[in-house]
Formats: C-alpha cells, sequence, structure tokens
C-alpha cells in the first residue's frame, strides 16, 4: 500500500497514480494519506488482480479461482471516489486484460464511469524497442489459452502471473511434494523419518510418511523445513541451488519470504526462510539477460495468448512502438 507515495510527490511538484485493485484499497489510501494531496493526485490506476501480468492485488477474501468482471469492481470505485473523496473527475485507468479497445466500447463514454483511460502492459513486450530478449518475444507468439499462471510463489508474498514455463512447474512441483511434520509424537503425527545428513527424527501420519518414502523413491531425497512446520522433497541438486541462493541474498527485499534478511541491527526477520519460493532478483536478472526463458520467470498478462491469434502478428510480425499504437487506435 503505498502511503506515502502522495507526500512525495507533492514534495517534488509531481502528480501521483497510485495502484490499486479494488475500492476498498482505495479508501483506505485516501483516508489515511491521500486526501491531504488531493490537487496532485493524476489518476487512480484500477489493476485487475486476475488478468494483469505481474504481481497482482489479491485480498485475502477474494478467490483466485473465481476471477471476477472489472466493470463492477471499477464502477465501485468511481462511486467511491465520487461520494466520499470528491474525484468525479480524476480519471481511472484501466489495467490488466486491456487487447482491443473495441472490447471495452461500453466503458468510452459511459457516463457511470466518468473519464476513463487504458494501459496496455503486455502488448508492447512485443516490440522492435522493447528491451526484453528476442527468445522472450519469440516464446510469446507461442503462448496458448491458460499458459499464464496465477500463483503464490513470490517471495513477496503476492500471488502473481507468470506463463506456466518449467520454472513455474518445479515451485509446484516443491509444494505438491509437501507434508506436515510434529518435532514429537502428537496425535496421528506418530511416524518417526528421518530428516537430514543427522538423521534428525521428525513425526508423520502414516499416509504422509508412506507419500514421503515414495518421493524418496524417486529422487526428491532431500526434505527442506519450512516456515509452516511442514517438509518439502526436492532432489539434492535443487536443495544445493535452494541454500545457495539463499546464501547470496543480496537484500533486494526487506520482507522477503525466501530469505530471512532484515533491515535491523540483528541482520535478520528471526523467522525460517521459506524453501518452496526463490530468488526473485536473480531470475529477472536472468531472464532480463540471456535466452533462458523456460527455466526462468516469466511475467505476462493472462492476454498474452493473444499474440498467436492475432492476425497483427502473423507470420512473427514484431512491430515499432507507433506501428502499434496506430494500430491500437483503430480499436484493434
Amino acid at each position: 500500500m503505498p502511503y506515502r507515495v502522495a507526500e512525495i510527490c507533492a514534495k517534488y511538484g509531481v502528480y501521483y497514480y497510485p495502484i490499486v485493485s479494488s475500492a476498498r484499497a482505495f479508501r483506505a489510501l485516501w483516508k489515511r494519506a491521500y486526501h491531504r494531496f488531493r490537487e496532485w493526485l493524476g489518476a487512480v490506476v484500477y489493476e485487475d488482480p486476475w488478468l494483469a501480468g505481474g504481481h497482482n492485488g489479491l485480498s485475502n477474501s477474494e478467490d483466485p479461482d473465481r476471477p471476477e468482471p472489472p466493470f463492477p469492481r471499477v464502477l465501485e470505485l468511481r462511486r467511491l471516489m465520487a461520494t466520499e473523496c470528491g474525484l468525479a473527475d480524476t480519471p481511472i485507468v484501466m489495467a490488466g486484460g486491456v487487447w482491443y479497445l473495441r472490447e471495452w466500447e461500453d466503458w468510452i463514454d459511459n457516463p457511470d464511469l466518468g473519464p476513463i483511460a487504458f494501459q496496455f502492459g503486455t502488448r508492447p513486450l512485443l516490440t522492435k524497442e522493447s528491451p526484453i530478449s528476442d527468445a522472450w518475444k519469440r516464446r510469446l507468439l507461442t503462448l496458448k489459452e491458460g499458459d499464464v499462471f496465477l500463483n503464490r510463489f513470490s517471495p513477496t508474498g503476492f500471488y502473481s502471473s507468470a506463463v506456466n514455463n518449467p520454472f513455474i512447474q518445479e515451485l509446484r512441483g516443491r509444494s505438491e511434494r509437501q507434508v506436515a511434520y510434529s518435532s514429537s509424537p502428537v496425535g496421528e503425527h506418530e511416524w518417526p523419518f528421518a530428516v537430514g545428513a543427522r538423521g534428525r527424527l521428525v513425526y508423520l501420519t502414516a499416509a504422509d510418511k508412506l507419500r514421503a518414502e515414495e518421493w524418496v523413491a524417486q529422487g526428491y531425497t532431500e526434505a527442506m523445513r519450512t516456515p509452516d512446520s511442514t517438509l518439502i522433497f526436492v532432489t539434492p541438486a535443487k536443495a544445493r541451488e535452494i541454500l545457495t541462493d539463499q546464501i547470496n541474498c543480496m537484500g533486494c527485499l526487506s520482507a522477503c519470504r525466501f530469505s530471512n534478511w532484515a533491515q535491523n541491527e540483528a541482520g535478520t526477520t528471526g523467522k525460517k526462510a521459506d524453501p518452496r519460493s526463490y530468488c526473485i532478483q536473480k531470475t529477472l536478472q536472468a531472464i532480463s539477460h540471456s535466452d533462458d526463458t523456460e527455466n526462468q520467470l516469466m511475467f505476462a498478462g493472462h492476454n498474452a495468448y493473444r499474440f498467436a491469434s492475432d492476425p497483427f502478428y502473423a507470420n512473427g510480425f514484431i512491430p515499432t512502438v507507433k506501428q502499434l499504437v496506430t494500430r491500437i487506435q483503430t480499436g484493434d
């Protein structure tokens, strides 16, 4: 929640454009901070949590598997802005899922929604000026519907939308090979299981011990503890990679689930690092500076599959930004 952005922008005479995913989020921002700097509010960006790429603002009350249509949510945001904030004429920017403007005709000049703009985040990836690698651009042209996966593996703790490539599939495998354990026999957790080089015993249920033994037989011999008193099972090579990445932490996030680094005197959160996540700095650097799109995090909006069927991109055509903007202005 970017509470301080209004104060910072007002100090330098710069308009600010907060990104929210619900009216509720904007209400909190407005009441706590933004009402004091209303003259520098350029617009409010509504980023749809089920359609946008990258990190998404799903709340605990929203179901990641049950998308809600954006119109009612944006209408609720407008009504809040108009009635409680006096912002009836402040633009709202619709972000996430925007491909053809003709698909949003009922939004344009709609008196209930007021001033509306549209943010294109995915289509500009596939332009000649786009800084992503040629391999990434070629991969975008091959995506199919459903290839972008809403997941919660990010070390930020937020949901994020990324291409369901081997990188994401390996993370899914880690979490699926997971069992709860107890440090001592308690209830159904009465079956001993040796963990680590020293063979320290933890206790599993009978069913989970059978599952754990099956994973070990398949080569997932390393059991790694999580902060939630569970074990995940990975190969020795993957365990070494996870530990190496955690040791090499550069402290890029002040609250990273994958690391227990913290910006305090102790230098630690005091919590166990979570091996179900990953070093986001490492993978974003790798995909930005290499041709590896399969084994790195590849953010994309959920409409990215449309590159493959949109006639504008036929035969692998990659436009300039100018060509793309001209095309968008036609409604397509």
